[in-house]
């Protein structure tokens, strides 16, 4: 096997491509090949879990159900590969045990491409969606194989879990299946309400497209580019926004599913921008093809807006998380002056392992604030949660987070919790 390894180009799972990386800034077709769950080829109950190389025979955990899990995935392609402008790897992925390093995969025996670094190997909770362009020369027309493996590094058991994967292949701009679906003149862009790209509180988005088109669409997700919330856990703020969980899409702009196919974007809590922001849109069309449309680039909000600012955690324990009855803490600072402050939100993501019997396992000043599932569900939880802006301080303001279970508990992950404020 050939061992090169492949420096990798990451992107948002964001159901878009061509952002960032050396990819195609223009529309673009492509099709999707889901990875095959299969438990009994991976040897897991859960798929897709992925082990060190050291676990078969560690004699604390070499004994365990995880244990077996081989990091095998399967991904049928029905593609002719010569009619392939590019493809890549998406994943939605638990980074694993803090301290998990080196994670990395090969396809169909051909070379090795490494999964970025995002925080777990320096011992952080984390939870996010790479992108890594793949040479269409590594794949085969059928079934493709990739194997995953990781290092233990600072961990007591090097361990991740994807949880969902796909191969998207893109297609180039004369290919067959698109002059047969007659879809090789489709064209799309988007449309704010304003015609002056100048967001307000509420912003209509929406796409134009040639009318003989409209029966051809199934559905379009929008998607932003400004700074907020790191919600993909890739450490950029200033990015694409939106995240997939359990194949839904949540924290982007928005999607419509019935002509003129229009969202309302509620933007009176995205952070004040010191650069112009972007739009783009993913159109779902009949026969298994989406289309990305080119960016709207220049948005931007009026003068005179209110500031909106994010505060992110000053402390934060590394990893942040709490089982056994261990309570653990994080702090974010706020200004010495609140007078001004009229709405505050709190944004976090967890894994849920969860709480035990303590009921109010969250706490912002000894405030109890929801986010976590309330069944253990071993699942990413996301939540925005409205804060009472009396139950903030000038200053220090303590985050506490407990759990008794002496099982998996709660971890926050990357990049923490973040205060979204909002100042007259």
């Amino acid at each position: 096997m050939n061992t090169k390894r492949v420096k990798t180009c990451v992107m948002l799972l964001c159901g878009l491509a061509g952002f960032g990386g050396g990819a195609a800034a223009g529309a673009e077709f492509y099709r999707d090949y889901p990875a095959r769950r299969d438990t009994e080829v991976s040897n897991s109950e859960r798929w897709l879990r992925v082990n060190d190389p050291g676990v078969s025979l560690d004699e604390t955990f070499g004994k365990k159900p995880e244990a077996k899990a081989n990091g095998l995935m399967l991904v049928p392609i029905n593609e002719d590969l010569f009619l392939l402008e590019r493809a890549e790897l998406r994943l939605d992925m638990w980074g694993g045990h803090p301290g998990t390093t080196n994670k990395r995969f090969v396809p169909n025996g051909k070379e090795v491409y490494d999964i970025p670094e995002v925080g777990a190997e320096t011992g952080n909770c984390t939870y996010n969606y790479p992108v890594i362009d793949l040479k269409v020369g590594h794949l085969v027309t059928g079934v493709n194989a990739f194997q995953f493996t990781c290092d233990r590094g600072s961990s007591f058991w090097g361990h991740f879990i994807i949880d969902d994967a796909v191969v998207r292949c893109f297609l180039k701009g004369d290919h067959p299946d698109l002059q047969e679906a007659d879809l090789e003149k489709f064209t799309a862009e988007v449309v704010l309400g304003n015609a002056d790209n100048v967001l307000r509180e509420t912003t209509k988005v929406s796409i134009s497209f040639p009318e003989k088109f409209e029966e051809s669409i199934v559905s379009v997700d929008y998607f932003g580019h400004y700074l907020g919330f790191d919600d993909t856990g890739n450490g950029a703020e200033n990015d694409w926004h939106g995240f997939t969980h359990k194949g839904q899409w949540r924290n982007h702009i928005g999607s419509a599913s019935e002509p003129p196919f229009v969202v309302r974007w509620d933007t009176s809590m995205i952070p004040s921008q010191s650069r112009p922001m972007e739009i783009r849109a993913c159109v779902h069309l009949k026969g298994g093809f989406h289309y990305i449309t080119e960016t709207l680039s220049n948005v931007s909000f009026p003068p005179g807006r209110m500031q909106v600012e994010m505060h992110r955690c000053s402390i934060m324990p590394v990893p942040f998380w709490s089982r056994a009855s261990r309570e653990n803490e994080a702090r974010i600072d706020l200004p010495a002056d609140l007078s001004s402050l009229i709405r505050a939100q709190l944004m976090v993501k967890i894994w849920d392992g969860g709480e035990g019997g303590v009921r109010e396992p969250f706490k912002l000043n000894g405030h109890p604030y929801s986010v976590t599932s309330g069944k253990a569900i071993h699942d990413v939880v996301f939540t925005i949660a409205e804060v009472n802006p009396e139950h903030l301080r000038p200053g220090r303001n303590e985050i506490t987070l407990l759990s008794d279970t002496e099982h998996h508990g709660i971890e926050v992950l990357l990049p923490g919790p973040v205060l979204i404020a909002r100042y007259k």
